[in-house]
């Protein structure tokens, strides 16, 4: 883990504790709101040039944004990394082309599916799936924060494997160890995370 890029997180404000519903409608009583990250020009920087690196090691053609919190990012890699940026969409147009993709993807392309964070995975199947059906190829999805909720498994069922820099865990532990947190929220959230059922029940 790196401190620098925890710290850039923490800088940004991403991390929010209460109770809150999260896309699936399950509990949580931690929310990471990265979508704020962009807003923070330096923060968003550090964290760019980390995922750069990383994009930079997998060897792709091009560089896909998630609708709609991967398409700053995804936009960000693509200038630093000089390479094509798309973006998929949730669902297919209803009009015009009726395509998941926004941009120019040719057949046989190896591309990145860039997100801000992964918890279970299963809206970036649905992604992978906008992305494939246009004959590119897309094996690795890379996301900052993993929520370690089962997103390894639910991409590895689809042929696909996660990347990211960061885990929930990892940031709790780096707010801890700064004194960023209080005891009662830190271990609330580690609670829920090794138990997340009783929060759902």
């Amino acid at each position: 883990m790196s401190e620098k890029l925890a710290k850039a997180l923490c800088d940004a404000n991403i991390m929010k504790f209460g109770l809150f519903s999260l896309a699936s409608g399950r509990k949580s009583p931690v929310y990471l709101d990265v979508r704020v990250l962009p807003s923070s020009p330096e923060p968003f920087s550090l964290a760019v040039d980390e995922l750069v690196k990383k994009v930079k090691e997998l060897k792709v053609d091009v560089v896909a944004g998630a609708e709609t919190a991967g398409i700053p990012i995804a936009a960000a890699i693509a200038i630093k990394a000089k390479l094509p940026m798309i973006y998929v969409r949730k669902r297919p147009k209803s009009y015009g082309t009726m395509s998941f993709i926004e941009g120019v993807l040719e057949k046989g392309q190896k591309v990145v599916l860039i997100d801000d964070m992964i918890t279970d995975g299963k809206s970036k199947v649905r992604f992978i799936e906008g992305i494939r059906k246009e004959g590119a190829v897309c094996e690795d999805v890379l996301v900052i924060i993993d929520r370690e909720q089962g997103g390894t498994d639910g991409l590895a069922a689809e042929k696909a494997k996660l990347h990211s820099l960061i885990t929930l865990k990892e940031l709790l532990e780096y707010m801890k160890s700064t004194e960023l947190i209080d005891e009662d929220n830190y271990n609330i959230t580690m609670n829920y995370l090794n138990n997340p059922e009783q929060w759902n029940r």
